[in-house]
């Protein structure tokens, strides 16, 4: 079962979002979960005019992390496993106020869950009006638009183009590779929106380049000039201290090498890292392998059936510069040139 994540700051239009994709056939028999802090909800009233009804299912914690109760968790199993028949989709709609790292982290760490959902889009929304006052004065505000895959100017019909040519440049910087859409009053087509997953269950193959975007960070941060092997790119940014970084190398790795060596750096610098994707080329196996993580977790990697271009080991990381994430690419980076056969390491470097 796909499940994408609808995160973003207070009133940048989360549930307007929702109930539009909501009224659209290629979103039938989709289910909602809303979060909210109150004990009485409110976008689950206005979200159920959109749908069934018995699709939207509010969660009154405020937190869907929490370690203290198991209501995302039974709650995704009960829509999964539902009488009624399979859904096409499951939303959750976290509060404004809501780090998506958190539920990112409990999607992939719980045991009951793994074989039953898949991650497909973290799609954050931003505020046309106000975007740019909250991704430099709220920390929470630049996680969700740092590590979401798809990012939504919102209220464009109300903003000038001027406030939403400066959010745009602001959001590159915090991600090059996420795609941006300006819209108004929820706008978009789902197609346009989700199925960022890595694994297409209608054509039985995985999607690396869209999973992965890498045209899109290679074009944005290296407009200039090529990268190099094992070359870092890093976008400026300033306030909030979210950034992102673009680690390549062109050359087949040892696997039995780097492979300890990403733990060793995972086990003690992962709380720097937001959230790391990459293609992994490896000698003895012409096939990719991919890696996910969140934080300090990661998935076990995977092997996908060919790549959509030209072989080369490709790493994004969205980090937090000011824990020391800057710190942590710089060992990835020094970690793959390690495990490369043949290849003179100097030993300060």
């Amino acid at each position: 079962m796909a499940v994408s994540i609808i995160t973003g700051f207070l009133g940048s239009g989360k549930t307007t979002l929702i109930t539009s994709l909501l009224r659209q056939p290629a979103m039938q028999n989709s289910a909602v979960i809303v979060n909210e802090l109150g004990a009485v909800g409110i976008d689950d009233a206005i979200i159920a005019e959109s749908t069934d009804e018995a699709n939207v299912l509010l969660l009154k914690n405020g937190c869907l992390c929490c370690t203290a109760g198991d209501d995302l968790t039974t709650t995704l199993l009960t829509l999964v496993r539902r009488s009624a028949g399979p859904l096409r989709q499951i939303l959750i709609e976290t509060t404004g106020s809501a780090d998506p790292v958190p539920l990112l982290l409990r999607l992939m760490s719980d045991p009951r869950l793994r074989d039953a959902i898949r991650l497909d889009a973290v799609v954050a929304t931003v505020d046309g009006l106000n975007g740019l006052a909250n991704l430099d004065d709220q920390p929470v505000a630049a996680s969700q638009a740092g590590v979401a895959d798809r990012r939504l100017i919102t209220k464009i019909d109300i903003a000038e183009p001027h406030q939403v040519e400066a959010l745009s440049r602001r959001l590159l910087e915090l991600n090059p590779g996420a795609q941006i859409r300006a819209i108004s009053h929820g706008a978009i087509q789902a197609a346009d929106l989700l199925g960022v997953s890595l694994y297409d269950p209608q054509q039985r193959r995985a999607r690396l380049d869209r999973w992965l975007d890498l045209h899109g960070y290679r074009a944005r941060m290296s407009r200039s000039r090529a990268l190099n092997t094992a070359e870092l790119s890093r976008m400026p940014a300033h306030g909030a201290s979210i950034r992102s970084w673009l680690i390549e190398h062109d050359r087949a790795l040892d696997w039995n090498d780097l492979s300890p060596r990403l733990g060793r750096i995972v086990a003690s610098y992962g709380a720097t890292l937001l959230r790391l994707k990459g293609v992994i080329w490896t000698i003895g196996d012409a096939r990719p392998l991919v890696i996910h993580g969140v934080r300090g977790l990661f998935h076990h990697p995977v092997r996908i059936s060919r790549w959509p271009d030209e072989p080369r080991t490709s790493i994004v990381v969205i980090g937090d510069e000011s824990a020391g994430a800057g710190t942590t690419v710089e060992l990835l980076a020094e970690s793959l040139r390690a495990a490369t056969p043949g290849l003179m390491v100097s030993p300060a470097a």
